[in-house]
């Protein structure tokens, strides 16, 4: 039997990159998936087909997270598709870099509304079903920048640095029924990435790394299906760093 067969996930912001390889990994392992997006459907719609192609069952529901009325609806949706929930996944993440003294309110909130409230809402709606039928996993990426500074990243830093510490508080909390874990991610190589670096800085991120290279997608959604799983029964409120070394703590 496979890992995850006849268990229920929500990845959120499951469209592109690590969301659509996590949202892949989980119906690879025999998971029914709903994939959450916000804007691009017709990504969210590709991921979709793509799932079903391999034989899982699927569907995509639009919702930002950082709105309690539209978590609320992707709860209801992932209920009314397929009954119940095991495993939530906090995927869904935006950036909006700036100098600290430069910062905007804007750009504050809208980094700590997905990054960290996003997640609280969503932990807060999903955790109840998970704890009335007494078992569930909930997995939020997060990122090493949530335990190591970075510049012009002040609110992203501090989001993620809050999502650890949500991790903690839910995993207190919610126990016995549900474990909660986080993944801090470090350099992934993605499309996003080489358009933001030149290949002279990826160079210099894998001379800094003793794994000597950046990771991959595969890499973070083969470390959630763990964390999602049974392999991990013994496992909460835990931060794994996913960084190839290069932040040893």
């Amino acid at each position: 039997m496979s890992e995850l067969e006849g268990k229920v996930a929500v990845v959120t912001g499951a469209g592109r990159n690590i969301g659509r390889a996590i949202a892949v990994e989980l119906a690879a392992a025999g998971a029914r998936v709903v994939v959450n997006f916000v804007r691009d459907a017709g990504a969210a719609r590709d991921v979709v087909d793509t799932l079903e192609e391999s034989g899982a069952a699927a569907i995509a529901c639009q919702a930002d997270v950082a709105r309690s009325a539209d978590v609320a609806k992707l709860r209801d949706a992932a209920l009314a598709a397929f009954g119940r929930v095991d495993v939530l996944v906090n995927n869904a993440g935006i950036n909006d870099d700036a100098p600290l003294l430069e910062l905007s309110e804007a750009a504050w909130d809208a980094v700590m509304n997905t990054n960290l409230k996003g997640a609280f809402l969503c932990t807060q709606a999903f955790a109840r079903p998970m704890v009335e039928q007494g078992s569930g996993a909930i997995v939020n990426i997060s990122a090493i920048t949530g335990v190591q500074q970075r510049k012009l990243a002040a609110n992203y830093c501090a989001s993620k640095a809050g999502l650890n510490m949500l991790t903690k508080c839910s995993a207190l909390e919610l126990g016995p029924a549900v474990r909660v874990n986080a993944l801090a991610v470090g350099f992934v190589d993605s499309p996003l990435v080489r358009e933001l670096y030149d290949e002279a800085s990826i160079r210099e991120v894998a001379q800094q790394t003793p794994l000597a290279r950046a990771g991959r997608f595969d890499e973070i959604s083969r470390t959630v299906k763990f964390f999602a799983s049974d392999a991990a029964s013994f496992i909460t409120g835990q931060t794994l760093i996913v960084d190839g070394g290069r932040i040893m703590r």
